[in-house]
């Protein structure tokens, strides 16, 4: 269902001096790995045929890959120790901004990623794809990253030691807008799909060397601890359980003050401060 991955970002000389684009030729190989990892599993979901209750896919890896090459390029430029795992993208986060959790005002003032966003071959008019021109605010990413924000004050704090991966790089969506998670079908209508990013997820860990995975949401920890199991049985890999920002979590107005104990009770506050 998705159109071929055609890179649009290569850091080249002329290019250095834009904004926002930094020029990491020491560190190309890691991110062009990365890169063509996702390019290998967009490849097979486009071959995956998913359950009728997904009818429509935003893939912004695919059409937001300039803004989504940025922040590889940018910030995941290195081995880190620290995963932090999400299960997919939100429609007013990074369905808009290529970038996990991208809430538009973290990503483009906090983040220092901006540029062109292209469009999902088929698009909802209840879910529009505006880019950086989306008033929407996201609150699962605007808690995500201001929590960062204000623990590390400037991203390459955070980035030293740690990033951002999602599990699925897809939005799925019924006819009308209506947001489907992974989350939400039947693990027997996913399990090739699984087998399919739960590889995925372990050639990832590899390139980037973890030791810690973050599971952001009870999702994402059950899909680490599966493919750990399944793929790197005896493994130190360390899996770490955060509880989600998304507001349709209950009794989730204070998720500032649980992910923060969470941090310290998993001494990872250490390495933000």
């Amino acid at each position: 269902m998705d159109s071929e991955v055609v890179s649009s970002f290569f850091c080249k000389e002329a290019s250095c001096n834009a904004a926002n684009e930094t020029c990491l030729t020491g560190s190309q190989s890691i991110c062009d790995d990365f890169l063509h990892i996702i390019d290998e599993l967009n490849v097979l979901l486009g071959q995956f045929q998913f359950p009728s209750t997904v009818e429509c896919i935003y893939n912004p890896t695919i059409y937001a890959r300039h803004t989504f090459e940025m922040y590889v390029r940018k910030y995941c430029n290195t081995k880190k120790p620290i995963m932090y795992f999400g299960m997919n993208p939100g429609p007013w986060g990074m369905s808009q901004t290529g970038v996990p959790f991208g809430e538009v005002n973290s990503v483009r003032d906090w983040l220092g990623i901006q540029g062109p966003v292209g469009k999902p071959p088929k698009e909802i008019s209840a879910r529009p794809v505006k880019g950086f021109d989306c008033t929407r605010t996201e609150v699962s990413g605007k808690r995500f990253w201001g929590l960062f924000k204000d623990i590390c004050v400037v991203p390459d704090k955070f980035f030293e030691t740690s990033f951002v991966y999602n599990y699925i790089p897809q939005q799925w969506m019924k006819n009308n807008g209506c947001n489907v998670t992974p989350g939400d079908l039947k693990t027997q209508q996913m399990e090739n799909l699984f087998n399919i990013c739960d590889r995925v997820l372990i050639k990832v860990l590899e390139l980037y060397e973890v030791k810690t995975i973050v599971a952001i949401g009870k999702f994402c920890e059950t899909r680490a601890q599966k493919a750990i199991k399944k793929y790197m049985s005896g493994s130190p890999v360390q899996i770490l359980y955060m509880p989600h920002p998304s507001p349709r979590a209950v009794n989730n107005n204070n998720w500032d003050q649980k992910a923060i104990a969470c941090l310290k009770n998993q001494n990872l506050l250490q390495f933000y401060q």
